[in-house]
């Protein structure tokens, strides 16, 4: 399918504004949504870790190594409706794009399904990957508790992904600032105990989470299947589900739910490390890794933006305006991380009292903080180049770097520098330091490869 929009002249500065215009409008929605994700956890850490230093490193531990493995693994598995929707919208094949959604729903069903399922067995599991006895207990018991919010979470993502890949990431940053108030009451009665509730610590903060992701599903479903255009992105027009028929559709969830697994699970091992050096450790990593959360996830949202931007190029058959796409996501987002850098820098004390007033969980998470920086700067760079590829269809190479930089390679170095050379949990931000280094590098040669010589084309089937 072509349009008259099919190729562009050279990148002279009205392209360029052009480029980095969209992106930016497309962008600020996505990262407020992607934003509310995030103060979602700071709300629910900040709230446990006030009410018990141990009741925070049980769910410390239930969503590094469990419950955040899977929502990532689900978030790659469903990206194939984001990539695709928005190739379609490019080649404006909006038909197609309604029939990427149909097929999403009872797909991101079925992946929740799963997660509910490994959910139930989180104690068993924290004890296998060597946990104490007291923190698996705590940490199953938060884990069964987010399986019930599991359950939707892929229909949630497919709703979320088929709006953004159609240019209407607004709903989804409105529904999230809904979501994000609920929470603040929903945490202050189930965590603290009002309103006739007992006390439930980190519990009562995971119920929150799972009520928050149900109405968030709700939310979105509602408005597709009410608000739009029905007719035009062909709503309820019958789809084949049969399976040889969205192959790449799945394909391309599998090679981005293996990438964001593998990179998620070599974050989740830091956990595990951190929780053999004791719940000081693992409480001052966690909330490490919450305060590293929100500034990441403002550039994850440009990251998803570009993803978009580079798809629709793609529907048009534009190569040069792909990797404009993915240049102007690169300088976005290395605009917004400055500021963000040297707030972490300056500023680690007064982060961390934020979360805690237990001098010595304040004093084992500062170093952490100031360290970040560095962490912040390198991981969003090779997150934006990733989502990149992702929206040009590149499957599995992404994939296999991925695994050579946050598996073969950080695993290892995460327990050489913490455990060998004695850095303690400060060995744990160096290794992702690295890590993401080496990702950069090898994502970034793969782009200019894909877009300038290799050049993909737009698969009209499916």
């Amino acid at each position: 399918m072509t349009t008259p929009e099919t190729h562009y002249g050279k990148w002279d500065s009205i392209r360029i504004k052009r480029q980095f215009s969209q992106l930016v409008s497309l962008s600020l929605p996505i990262i407020m949504q992607r934003l509310g994700i995030m103060t979602l956890g700071i709300v629910d850490t900040a709230m446990v870790a006030r009410f018990s230093s141990t009741e925070v490193a049980y769910q410390g531990i239930a969503n590094s190594a469990i419950g955040s493995t899977l929502i990532v693994a689900t978030i790659g598995l469903m990206m194939g409706t984001m990539v695709l929707t928005s190739n379609a919208y490019g080649a404006k094949d909006y038909k197609r794009c309604g029939r990427i959604l149909r097929r999403s729903i009872p797909y991101g069903f079925g992946i929740g399904i799963v997660c509910m399922s490994v959910c139930l067995f989180g104690e068993k599991i924290l004890l296998m990957v060597g946990q104490t006895t007291d923190i698996a207990r705590g940490g199953g018991e938060v884990a069964q508790v987010l399986s019930i919010g599991l359950l939707m979470t892929g229909v949630m993502l497919g709703c979320q992904f088929f709006l953004e890949g159609i240019n209407r990431p607004l709903p989804g940053m409105v529904f999230m600032m809904i979501a994000n108030v609920l929470n603040i009451f929903l945490n202050w009665v189930l965590v603290w105990g009002y309103l006739g509730f007992d006390p439930m610590g980190a519990v009562g903060s995971a119920w929150a989470t799972s009520i928050i992701r149900t109405f968030l599903t709700v939310a979105m479903f509602i408005y597709i299947f009410m608000k739009l255009d029905r007719e035009k992105y062909g709503i309820f027009d019958k789809v084949s589900l049969k399976w040889s028929d969205w192959t790449k559709h799945r394909h391309i969830g599998y090679a981005a739910g293996m990438t964001n697994t593998i990179e998620h699970l070599g974050f989740a091992a830091l956990y595990v490390f951190a929780g053999y050096l004791g719940n000081v450790s693992l409480g001052a990593l966690t909330i490490a890794f919450t305060v590293f959360g929100v500034p990441f996830m403002i550039c994850y949202g440009v990251a998803g933006a570009t993803s978009v931007r580079v798809g629709i190029a793609m529907g048009r058959g534009d190569h040069q305006d792909m990797a404009l796409a993915g240049l102007c996501g690169i300088a976005f987002n290395g605009m917004i991380c400055i500021p963000m850098m040297a707030i972490l820098y300056f500023f680690p004390d007064v982060i961390a009292g934020l979360f805690t007033d237990d001098a010595i969980l304040i004093a084992a998470t500062i170093p952490l903080i100031a360290l970040s920086v560095w962490m912040l700067f390198l991981d969003t760079a090779q997150t934006v180049i990733g989502n990149a590829l992702r929206g040009a269809q590149d499957i599995w190479v992404p994939a296999i770097f991925y695994f050579i930089c946050y598996s073969a390679l950080m695993i290892p170095l995460a327990y050489y520098l913490t455990f060998i050379l004695d850095h303690k949990t400060i060995g744990l931000i160096e290794c992702i330091i690295y890590a993401s280094f080496l990702s950069m590098v090898l994502l970034s040669s793969r782009f200019f490869y894909l877009t300038m010589i290799k050049k993909p084309t737009y698969d009209t089937t499916q």
